[in-house]
């Protein structure tokens, strides 16, 4: 699963969730935050760069990686 806007309240939550369940779990965020701080700890892969070769290669398959992306993030992210 990889998380567009994992830095908020309800994604980072969401990801939690599913890390905690076994599920492979990355994202992005605009920065740094204590947040995301946590869930890197967690082992959750974050990436700061919104261009689309920042996404880890695992999650860049869009028939085998669920997206979520909060209403946030504007329609023409690059990520999206």
């Amino acid at each position: 699963m990889y998380f567009i806007g994992i830095g908020g309240i309800g994604m980072s939550a969401l990801a939690q969730y599913f890390h905690h369940f076994g599920k492979a779990v990355a994202g992005y965020d605009k920065i740094p935050s204590p947040i995301t701080k946590k869930l890197a700890t967690l082992g959750i892969e974050i990436t700061f760069e919104d261009h689309v070769q920042s996404i880890p290669p695992a999650y860049k398959n869009s028939k085998s990686c669920l997206v979520v992306y909060t209403p946030a993030i504007p329609k023409d992210h690059l990520q999206l």
